[in-house]
Protein backbone atom coordinates (compact mmCIF):
# COMPACT_ATOMS: atom_id res chain seq x y z
CA UNK A 1 0.00 0.00 0.00
CA UNK A 2 1.33 3.48 -0.87
CA UNK A 3 -0.05 6.45 0.89
CA UNK A 4 1.00 9.86 0.11
CA UNK A 5 0.77 12.04 3.07
CA UNK A 6 0.20 15.75 2.68
CA UNK A 7 -0.17 18.92 4.99
CA UNK A 8 -2.59 21.58 4.79
CA UNK A 9 -3.59 24.11 7.36
CA UNK A 10 -7.52 24.11 7.74
CA UNK A 11 -9.33 27.27 8.09
CA UNK A 12 -11.01 25.55 11.06
CA UNK A 13 -8.24 25.14 13.45
CA UNK A 14 -5.26 26.69 11.73
CA UNK A 15 -3.14 24.15 12.22
CA UNK A 16 -1.65 21.61 10.58
CA UNK A 17 -3.56 18.57 9.20
CA UNK A 18 -2.40 15.42 7.64
CA UNK A 19 -4.05 14.05 4.13
CA UNK A 20 -3.90 11.05 3.50
CA UNK A 21 -3.75 10.45 -0.47
CA UNK A 22 -4.22 6.72 -1.77
CA UNK A 23 -3.86 5.84 -5.02
CA UNK A 24 -3.70 2.13 -6.25
CA UNK A 25 -0.11 1.78 -7.61
CA UNK A 26 -1.35 -0.55 -10.23
CA UNK A 27 -3.08 2.12 -12.35
CA UNK A 28 -1.47 4.01 -14.87
CA UNK A 29 -0.54 7.73 -12.91
CA UNK A 30 -2.25 9.08 -16.29
CA UNK A 31 -5.63 7.20 -15.86
CA UNK A 32 -8.67 9.60 -14.51
CA UNK A 33 -10.08 8.55 -11.60
CA UNK A 34 -13.42 8.89 -9.28
CA UNK A 35 -12.13 10.90 -6.20
CA UNK A 36 -13.42 9.32 -2.67
CA UNK A 37 -12.95 12.17 0.17
CA UNK A 38 -13.11 10.58 3.57
CA UNK A 39 -13.08 12.39 7.41
CA UNK A 40 -11.63 11.03 10.41
CA UNK A 41 -8.72 10.34 7.63
CA UNK A 42 -6.23 8.72 10.56
CA UNK A 43 -9.11 5.64 10.59
CA UNK A 44 -9.35 4.84 7.28
CA UNK A 45 -6.38 2.33 6.75
CA UNK A 46 -4.08 1.15 9.01
CA UNK A 47 -4.98 0.31 12.27
CA UNK A 48 -1.54 1.91 13.09
CA UNK A 49 -2.43 5.26 12.76
CA UNK A 50 -6.31 4.83 14.04
CA UNK A 51 -7.72 6.33 17.27
CA UNK A 52 -9.21 2.87 18.27
CA UNK A 53 -6.66 0.90 17.03
CA UNK A 54 -8.64 -0.28 14.22
CA UNK A 55 -8.71 1.09 10.41
CA UNK A 56 -11.14 1.07 7.75
CA UNK A 57 -8.77 -0.54 6.00
CA UNK A 58 -10.32 0.84 2.57
CA UNK A 59 -8.02 -0.06 0.07
CA UNK A 60 -8.48 -4.03 0.79
CA UNK A 61 -12.70 -2.56 -0.32
CA UNK A 62 -11.75 -1.15 -3.19
CA UNK A 63 -9.53 -3.81 -4.25
CA UNK A 64 -12.53 -6.52 -3.62
CA UNK A 65 -15.05 -4.18 -5.38
CA UNK A 66 -12.29 -4.19 -8.44
CA UNK A 67 -13.41 -0.18 -8.01
CA UNK A 68 -10.66 2.00 -9.63
CA UNK A 69 -10.95 4.69 -7.14
CA UNK A 70 -8.49 7.65 -5.23
CA UNK A 71 -8.94 7.92 -1.43
CA UNK A 72 -8.12 11.61 0.13
CA UNK A 73 -8.53 10.72 3.92
CA UNK A 74 -8.39 14.06 6.06
CA UNK A 75 -7.42 13.29 9.43
CA UNK A 76 -9.78 14.73 12.46
CA UNK A 77 -8.38 17.51 14.71
CA UNK A 78 -7.03 15.37 17.84
CA UNK A 79 -9.20 16.73 20.20
CA UNK A 80 -12.50 15.14 20.46
CA UNK A 81 -14.35 18.59 21.40
CA UNK A 82 -12.73 20.07 18.23
CA UNK A 83 -14.05 17.56 15.83
CA UNK A 84 -17.75 18.15 17.13
CA UNK A 85 -16.54 21.80 16.07
CA UNK A 86 -15.66 20.51 12.67
CA UNK A 87 -18.53 18.30 12.08
CA UNK A 88 -21.48 19.96 13.03
CA UNK A 89 -22.17 22.36 10.67
CA UNK A 90 -24.43 24.72 13.42
CA UNK A 91 -23.22 25.34 17.04
CA UNK A 92 -25.74 23.02 19.24
CA UNK A 93 -26.40 23.81 23.11
CA UNK A 94 -27.65 20.06 23.03
CA UNK A 95 -25.04 18.70 21.34
CA UNK A 96 -22.28 20.12 24.41
CA UNK A 97 -25.29 18.49 26.90
CA UNK A 98 -24.89 14.66 25.09
CA UNK A 99 -21.02 14.29 24.32
CA UNK A 100 -19.19 12.27 26.98
CA UNK A 101 -16.63 14.67 27.13
CA UNK A 102 -16.46 16.92 30.22
CA UNK A 103 -15.95 20.46 28.80
CA UNK A 104 -15.90 24.38 29.77
CA UNK A 105 -17.74 25.49 26.47
CA UNK A 106 -21.20 26.76 26.53
CA UNK A 107 -21.48 25.76 22.61
CA UNK A 108 -20.17 23.19 20.38
CA UNK A 109 -20.21 22.83 16.52
CA UNK A 110 -20.85 25.52 13.99
CA UNK A 111 -17.64 24.88 11.76
CA UNK A 112 -18.77 22.41 9.78
CA UNK A 113 -20.01 24.98 6.94
CA UNK A 114 -15.99 26.43 6.90
CA UNK A 115 -14.82 23.05 6.65
CA UNK A 116 -16.69 21.75 3.89
CA UNK A 117 -16.10 25.11 2.07
CA UNK A 118 -12.34 24.42 2.45
CA UNK A 119 -12.42 20.78 0.96
CA UNK A 120 -14.82 21.92 -1.98
CA UNK A 121 -12.85 25.26 -2.40
CA UNK A 122 -9.33 24.33 -1.66
CA UNK A 123 -8.51 20.99 -1.56
CA UNK A 124 -10.33 19.23 -4.50
CA UNK A 125 -8.98 21.53 -6.77
CA UNK A 126 -5.44 20.85 -5.31
CA UNK A 127 -5.83 17.24 -5.66
CA UNK A 128 -7.86 17.68 -9.36
CA UNK A 129 -4.89 19.95 -10.28
CA UNK A 130 -2.13 17.52 -9.08
CA UNK A 131 -3.74 14.04 -9.89
CA UNK A 132 -5.34 12.58 -12.74
CA UNK A 133 -8.70 12.50 -11.60
CA UNK A 134 -12.14 12.54 -12.95
CA UNK A 135 -13.35 16.23 -11.40
CA UNK A 136 -17.01 15.63 -11.93
CA UNK A 137 -17.10 12.46 -10.18
CA UNK A 138 -16.51 12.86 -6.33
CA UNK A 139 -17.53 11.32 -3.46
CA UNK A 140 -17.65 11.91 0.71
CA UNK A 141 -17.63 8.91 3.45
CA UNK A 142 -18.22 9.57 6.81
CA UNK A 143 -19.12 7.48 10.03
CA UNK A 144 -20.63 9.31 13.29
CA UNK A 145 -20.54 12.62 13.13
CA UNK A 146 -18.67 12.11 9.90
CA UNK A 147 -21.78 10.69 8.64
CA UNK A 148 -23.56 14.67 9.87
CA UNK A 149 -20.85 16.52 7.82
CA UNK A 150 -21.39 14.36 4.75
CA UNK A 151 -24.81 14.77 4.52
CA UNK A 152 -24.59 18.36 4.98
CA UNK A 153 -22.43 17.86 1.87
CA UNK A 154 -24.63 16.23 -0.33
CA UNK A 155 -27.27 18.96 0.09
CA UNK A 156 -24.60 22.02 0.52
CA UNK A 157 -22.70 21.04 -2.75
CA UNK A 158 -25.35 18.84 -4.87
CA UNK A 159 -23.10 19.98 -8.35
CA UNK A 160 -19.71 18.99 -7.06
CA UNK A 161 -20.51 15.80 -4.27
CA UNK A 162 -22.56 13.28 -6.52
CA UNK A 163 -21.95 10.27 -4.05
CA UNK A 164 -22.65 10.01 -0.32
CA UNK A 165 -22.14 7.47 2.94
CA UNK A 166 -23.33 8.27 6.26
CA UNK A 167 -22.49 5.31 8.50
CA UNK A 168 -23.70 4.98 11.88
CA UNK A 169 -24.65 8.77 11.66
CA UNK A 170 -24.78 11.14 14.52
CA UNK A 171 -28.21 12.19 13.97
CA UNK A 172 -28.55 13.44 17.03
CA UNK A 173 -26.28 15.82 16.66
CA UNK A 174 -27.28 19.05 14.85
CA UNK A 175 -30.71 16.72 14.02
CA UNK A 176 -32.98 19.50 13.83
CA UNK A 177 -30.78 21.86 11.54
CA UNK A 178 -29.98 18.88 9.93
CA UNK A 179 -33.39 18.04 8.95
CA UNK A 180 -34.53 21.24 8.25
CA UNK A 181 -31.98 21.42 5.62
CA UNK A 182 -32.56 18.42 3.98
CA UNK A 183 -35.85 19.28 3.96
CA UNK A 184 -35.34 23.05 2.47
CA UNK A 185 -33.10 21.46 -0.35
CA UNK A 186 -34.24 20.73 -3.78
CA UNK A 187 -34.82 17.37 -5.11
CA UNK A 188 -31.30 15.86 -6.14
CA UNK A 189 -30.51 14.55 -9.80
CA UNK A 190 -30.74 11.41 -11.06
CA UNK A 191 -26.58 11.15 -10.49
CA UNK A 192 -26.60 11.27 -7.36
CA UNK A 193 -26.90 8.73 -4.66
CA UNK A 194 -26.51 7.83 -1.13
CA UNK A 195 -26.11 5.48 1.64
CA UNK A 196 -27.54 5.41 5.38
CA UNK A 197 -27.29 3.12 7.92
CA UNK A 198 -27.02 2.27 11.84
CA UNK A 199 -26.87 -0.82 13.97
CA UNK A 200 -28.98 -1.64 16.66
CA UNK A 201 -26.42 -1.68 19.17
CA UNK A 202 -24.85 1.64 19.02
CA UNK A 203 -24.02 3.93 21.62
CA UNK A 204 -21.63 6.72 22.03
CA UNK A 205 -21.71 8.18 25.69
CA UNK A 206 -25.13 9.24 27.11
CA UNK A 207 -26.39 8.62 23.33
CA UNK A 208 -28.83 4.97 22.99
CA UNK A 209 -29.65 2.94 20.80
CA UNK A 210 -32.69 4.34 20.87
CA UNK A 211 -31.34 7.67 19.90
CA UNK A 212 -29.49 6.52 16.59
CA UNK A 213 -32.30 4.44 15.63
CA UNK A 214 -34.71 7.18 15.70
CA UNK A 215 -32.76 9.70 14.22
CA UNK A 216 -31.34 7.93 11.88
CA UNK A 217 -34.85 6.95 10.62
CA UNK A 218 -35.95 10.10 10.30
CA UNK A 219 -33.33 11.15 8.49
CA UNK A 220 -33.12 8.89 6.14
CA UNK A 221 -36.67 9.10 5.44
CA UNK A 222 -35.76 13.06 4.80
CA UNK A 223 -33.24 12.03 2.16
CA UNK A 224 -35.49 9.24 0.20
CA UNK A 225 -37.81 12.07 0.00
CA UNK A 226 -34.96 14.13 -2.33
CA UNK A 227 -32.82 11.10 -3.24
CA UNK A 228 -34.18 9.13 -5.90
CA UNK A 229 -31.63 6.59 -5.43
CA UNK A 230 -30.98 5.94 -1.49
CA UNK A 231 -30.52 3.12 0.85
CA UNK A 232 -31.03 3.00 4.09
CA UNK A 233 -29.82 -0.58 6.40
CA UNK A 234 -30.53 -1.13 9.88
CA UNK A 235 -27.80 -3.43 10.78
CA UNK A 236 -28.58 -5.89 13.25
CA UNK A 237 -26.61 -6.03 16.52
CA UNK A 238 -23.96 -3.78 14.91
CA UNK A 239 -21.96 -1.56 17.60
CA UNK A 240 -20.59 2.23 17.05
CA UNK A 241 -16.83 0.69 16.07
CA UNK A 242 -14.66 0.96 13.11
CA UNK A 243 -14.59 -2.87 12.82
CA UNK A 244 -18.18 -2.84 11.66
CA UNK A 245 -17.64 -0.06 9.05
CA UNK A 246 -14.87 -2.06 7.70
CA UNK A 247 -17.05 -4.85 6.85
CA UNK A 248 -19.68 -2.94 5.61
CA UNK A 249 -17.31 -0.91 3.20
CA UNK A 250 -17.39 -3.59 0.19
CA UNK A 251 -20.82 -3.29 -0.13
CA UNK A 252 -21.31 0.12 0.03
CA UNK A 253 -19.07 0.47 -2.42
CA UNK A 254 -20.82 -1.44 -4.69
CA UNK A 255 -23.84 0.41 -3.93
CA UNK A 256 -22.45 3.55 -4.41
CA UNK A 257 -20.56 2.84 -7.59
CA UNK A 258 -23.40 0.41 -9.20
CA UNK A 259 -24.46 1.39 -12.90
Amino acid sequence: MSIIEIERTLPTLELPRTIRIYRPTELPADEALPVIYMHDGQNVFSGETASFGKGWEVHHALHAVKLHAMIVAIDSPDDAMDRYDEYAPWTDEALLMRTAYPSHRTTIGGHGKRYMDWIVHELKPYIDEHYATVPTDTTMIGSSMGGVISLYGLFAYPEIITRVAALSTAGWANFSSLLEFIERSPNLSEQHRCYMDVGTKEISGPMTEIDYLHTNDVLAQAVRRKVETARYEVIPDAIHHETEWAKRMPDILRFLFSS
